[in-house]
């Protein structure tokens, strides 16, 4: 185990209750060599062995079932949702009302487009600690704080 990861598990293992972006559950269906490492310690360990509690967006499956469909990938379209219905500890929620108007403001005051605010608006509002993806201008939102995959790899 490397650095990276060792620090990854250390910094999840004191949360309890995270927000996951679309990027998570790519990188680890599809075995991104970079990251999945960081992924498996999320899908594979701490989300089934309940040291962590996690949700999204609903979002995540409009985003991480495009290309899947663009390419006629049925078998990669049935192993993204079989990860998103069936992974223990893991919710997701829609975008209701309250989640729509935080999102509005994060997108008026961090001009970010509107799958990110929603993305960030819903972590807000579920309480989530922090929110994991690998998105690094999502660090200048105050009001939630982003972990960065690409800081561990």
């Amino acid at each position: 185990m490397g650095p990276g990861l060792r620090k990854f598990r250390q910094t999840l293992s004191r949360l309890s209750k995270i927000a996951l972006d679309s990027s998570c559950f790519i990188y680890q269906i599809e075995e991104n060599q970079k990251y999945v490492e960081l992924t498996k310690a999320i899908f594979e360990e701490l989300l089934p062995q309940n040291k962590l509690k996690a949700f999204a967006s609903t979002l995540i499956i409009t985003e991480i079932l495009t290309k899947p469909y663009h390419h006629n990938r049925q078998d990669l379209v049935h192993d993204y949702k079989d990860l998103i219905l069936n992974l223990p500890n893991f919710s997701t929620f829609a975008p209701e009302e309250r989640i729509c108007d935080d999102a509005a403001l994060i997108r008026a005051k961090y001009n970010f487009r509107t799958p990110d605010a929603i993305h960030l608006a819903t972590a807000i509002v579920e309480g989530a600690t922090v929110i994991v993806g690998n998105d690094k201008k999502w660090k200048k939102v105050k009001e939630i704080k982003t972990i960065v995959l690409e800081d561990f790899a």
